[in-house]
């Protein structure tokens, strides 16, 4: 089954969006979850890593105004805020992001036939908690 934007409901501070992303997207962390290290005697070490900071990639539909004009006054504004997303297509999963920054507001062009294209944004979060198969 194809990815349905429809499906997919994501809430910046509150305010409620439906049908903005272009694709499905996912998390990049920027470090491991665990370190292991071998200590002298050959015994193994694990170390859980704090930093559960990373990036969030997604494209967003040319027609989405309300949650580009959002996102446009988050990069702005240099206001942080909180990100949820209700993915409820088939293998979806309910995530939500704090510290959240919009980083990156992509390039933006037109096609062939004049329509806007549809951007990249990179918001950068400090954590974020993921409840894989909720859907």
């Amino acid at each position: 089954m194809a990815y349905d934007s429809k499906k997919d409901i994501v809430t910046l501070n509150g305010l409620v969006f439906s049908n903005v992303f272009k694709s499905d997207f996912a998390p990049t962390r920027n470090g491991d979850a665990w370190t292991r290290e071998m200590d002298s005697n050959g015994s193994y070490e694990d170390f859980k890593n704090p930093d559960n900071s990373g990036t969030v990639p997604f494209s967003v539909r040319n027609d989405a105004k309300s949650f580009l004009k959002e996102l446009r006054r988050l990069m702005d504004s240099g206001d942080r805020f909180i990100l949820k997303r209700n993915n409820m297509n088939k293998s979806g999963a309910e995530e939500t992001y704090t510290g959240c920054l919009v980083v990156n507001d992509g390039s933006s062009g037109r096609g062939a036939n004049g329509v806007l294209a549809n951007r990249e944004w990179t918001v950068s979060y400090e954590s974020y908690n993921i409840n894989e198969g909720k859907n």
